[in-house]
């Protein structure tokens, strides 16, 4: 008697929790009616939020340009930065992300293979198109023997093999424990060291490290997906099921993405890979070409503005941090968070445009840092692929906001939790960690507690203008939050404490007055563009070629 309500009870939860990972992902159709339709402000507030914000930050960013310029003979000296262009006679700063992407891209061999991929990849959807995969898996291997050493080759198709091993056991417990297993290897300095490091070459041991960090979410994809037999995708052509070590081997090698990303979950990605091959378009190839431009144009704009913002550098330099003025510290963050944005939209906007030429819709790159004002924007709009794979393997399983508060705050902690592990467990990244978790909280409970005591109660005398002031100054509190936060994120415990010290608990009340007030118009600027164009518009990047021809498409 109790089987057919648990049963049906259970399918229930169960199509909860589809509906809520469509509703989370389905970027086409979400709209946010709160923010969308606000009042307009009268013309001369919008100038004067303006004429701040260009106020503003022409100040920060010449004050910390000016600090770079001061400090740049003993960063140069020391080598802390290189030798930059030739052509401004100027030293160029850089991290290791940027500085290992690069160092990787403009190789000979590297932009040689990357040419004949494309070559080749077109040659086959005209000529054999039916062995498009199979010439895929070809052109990887091809890829592995011209870039990597043979020993991080075989660690990676080690690994391979192990994640095929697990996948069969079909038990999500031992895929979860074969993954916290892999995160503590390369997250544990003492292992570290003792086991990678007698085997590989430093060099060897960054390319294992971040390869595998990659290829781990990944592996976790597409075991979890060999969990349940009902999920896993199945060939058009021949009805198979696709959870082969073949199927593994081409998503995990995958060229486009094996470098440094997006992540892009498994049945998705193979969802792609199933669809027929389309006959040569024009149009898709120039809106390629345009798009390419755009992330072309960011990549050399990162480039030149290293040469005068020297930020990745100064973070290992806090004495002379703490010497700095209030403008120069906020320089600082701004020009960091810019610059975490600027990266990511060139590391994830070209592999993009490969995979858009094989018919794979790869994760969106970032939302433009300032477009992002709430904790919960800056985790569903920057890393796309990184919020998917939360949402579909942690937060919904556990329960997501279909369960009861306790279960989406432990969902919540766990999504959190595996992040700061993944990128390594550092103080900085658990004080990041939480410090997030308590933002996305404070603000859900804000939401709620506000709709359920004012909706519909709200005076009438109450213009749509003034209740936008009033969302604003909510926004632009959470907006300053987000900034201390994500700096113990980029910089570490000591440089994202000094920045917190001086942007919001300075001795001097006008320094965090003005920081609100910053964001404040930010909030205000990004209310009216989403007044204007609609929030759907810019979450989705639908002002890309690409992105507004694929809208266009699912929309009829």
């Amino acid at each position: 008697m109790m089987g057919k309500p648990l049963t049906e009870s259970k399918q229930r939860m169960k199509q909860n929790s589809e509906a809520e990972f469509k509703k989370s992902n389905n970027e086409t159709t979400k709209v946010d009616k709160t923010e969308e339709f606000y009042a307009a402000l009268p013309t001369l507030e919008i100038i004067f939020y303006a004429g701040f914000l260009v106020w503003a930050y022409g100040t920060i960013i010449y004050r910390f340009c000016l600090l770079s310029y001061k400090r740049e003979a003993d960063l140069l000296k020391y080598g802390y930065i290189d030798e930059g262009w030739s052509i401004l006679n100027k030293g160029q700063d850089s991290d290791f992300e940027w500085s290992y992407w690069r160092a990787r891209v403009i190789k000979p061999l590297f932009m040689g293979s990357l040419v004949a991929y494309v070559i080749f990849s077109r040659a086959v959807e005209i000529f054999i198109p039916k062995q498009r995969e199979m010439c895929i898996a070809t052109a990887c291997i091809a890829f592995l023997f011209t870039t990597y050493d043979w020993k991080v080759i075989a660690f990676m198709l080690l690994q391979t093999v192990f994640t095929f091993m697990i996948s069969r056991t079909r038990r999500k417990t031992i895929v979860w424990l074969f993954a916290v297993s892999q995160m503590v290897l390369f997250n544990v300095e003492y292992l570290e060291e003792n086991i990678l490091d007698p085997i590989f070459e430093h060099k060897n041991v960054e390319d294992v490290t971040f390869l595998s960090a990659l290829c781990l979410l990944k592996f976790v994809s597409f075991t979890l997906e060999c969990c349940d037999m009902k999920n896993i995708p199945t060939c058009p052509d021949t009805g198979r099921k696709q959870d082969t070590f073949y199927d593994l081997f081409v998503y995990n090698f995958y060229f486009p993405q094996f470098l440094i990303g997006p992540i892009h979950v498994y049945p998705k990605w193979r969802a792609d890979m199933n669809k027929p091959v389309n006959a040569w378009d024009s149009q898709k190839y120039w809106q390629c070409f345009w798009e390419g431009l755009h992330y072309l144009g960011w990549m050399f704009f990162v480039e030149f503005a290293l040469h005068y913002s020297y930020h990745p550098s100064l973070g290992y330099d806090p004495i002379t941090l703490k010497r700095a003025s209030f403008a120069e510290t906020a320089g600082y963050a701004m020009c960091c968070l810019l610059y975490f944005q600027m990266k990511y939209l060139s590391i994830y906007g070209f592999p993009r445009i490969l995979c858009l030429l094989d018919g794979v819709d790869s994760p969106k790159p970032p939302m433009c840092i300032h477009a992002m004002y709430t904790f919960k924007d800056m985790w569903r709009y920057f890393d796309r692929g990184l919020h998917e794979f939360l949402m579909r393997y942690i937060y919904i399983p556990m329960g997501g906001s279909k369960a009861g508060i306790l279960r989406q705050q432990a969902a919540s902690i766990s999504c959190f939790s595996l992040v700061c592990f993944w990128h390594g467990s550092k103080n900085h990244l658990i004080i990041w960690a939480a410090t997030n978790w308590l933002g996305l909280t404070l603000e859900t409970i804000v939401e709620v507690v506000v709709k359920a005591t004012l909706s519909g109660r709200i005076p009438s005398w109450v213009s749509g203008a003034m209740k936008r002031r009033c969302i604003a100054i909510f926004r632009g509190v959470m907006y300053l939050g987000l900034v201390p936060s994500n700096m113990y994120f980029l910089t570490g415990t000591t440089m994202g404490t000094l920045v917190a010290k001086k942007v919001l608990l300075s001795d001097n009340p006008l320094h965090p007055f003005l920081s609100f007030c910053f964001f404040y118009c930010i909030t205000q600027l990004l209310l009216e563009v989403y007044h204007s164009w609609g929030r759907r518009h810019i979450c989705n990047k639908n002002y890309y070629y690409l992105g507004r021809e694929s809208q266009r498409a699912k929309l009829h």
